[in-house]
């Protein structure tokens, strides 16, 4: 279903490494965010408190569906294709 990102077994460039850390941080950033607002107190964050927790849910969820996104984009289709070989 994917395309492989390094077909031919080349080194990583850079940008394609950096992309890949950066994708895997902010998959835990998300989430993290959305625990904050979920629990945060009244003086912390200035929103009602149902659109807090709303929001709250949306990003926990958000970085999950991120984070399998990443997983099978720069890890599951690379272990595929060195298998195959």
């Amino acid at each position: 279903m994917f395309e492989p990102r390094n077909p031919r077994n080349q080194p990583e460039s850079t940008y394609t490494k950096f992309v890949k850390y950066f994708s895997l941080v902010m998959t835990l950033v998300y989430p993290a965010i959305g625990v904050f607002l979920f629990f945060s107190r009244p003086d912390q964050v200035r929103l009602d408190d149902t659109t807090k927790k709303i929001l709250g849910a949306v990003l926990v969820i958000y970085g999950i569906i991120r984070m399998v996104r990443v997983y099978q984009e720069h890890f599951k289709t690379r272990n595929r294709n060195h298998r195959e070989e």
